[in-house]
């Protein structure tokens, strides 16, 4: 297990209330690797979904798979689950911009 750092994130409707971004890791992602996220710094405060897959083949086959995750203040840790290694991830994740009410 290792802390990945060097991803790529890209967003979407960057001044909505609900902020989407895609983190993209590189092709050597292993399972167990976790990824940390400050939502704050996208705009996010609470987590609303989060989605991915994996390259099997780069840029070819693509395969549903979906993290693990944990939020800590702001902070949205992402596990790689167990599988295979070496594949690029791609996941989406979907914040709100308000405090939301989960009870």
């Amino acid at each position: 297990m290792a802390a990945i750092t060097d991803v790529d994130v890209y967003e979407e409707g960057p001044n909505a209330e609900v902020k989407v971004i895609y983190v993209q890791t590189r092709n050597t992602a292993d399972a167990a690797d976790t990824i940390d996220i400050d939502m704050a710094a996208y705009g996010g405060k609470d987590l609303l979904y989060v989605g991915g897959v994996k390259h099997t083949t780069d840029g070819s086959v693509v395969a549903i798979e979906n993290p693990a995750t944990s939020v800590s203040g702001t902070t949205l840790t992402l596990t790689i689950p167990a599988g295979t290694d070496n594949d690029t991830r791609v996941y989406r994740v979907v914040m709100s911009s308000k405090d939301l009410t989960f009870s």
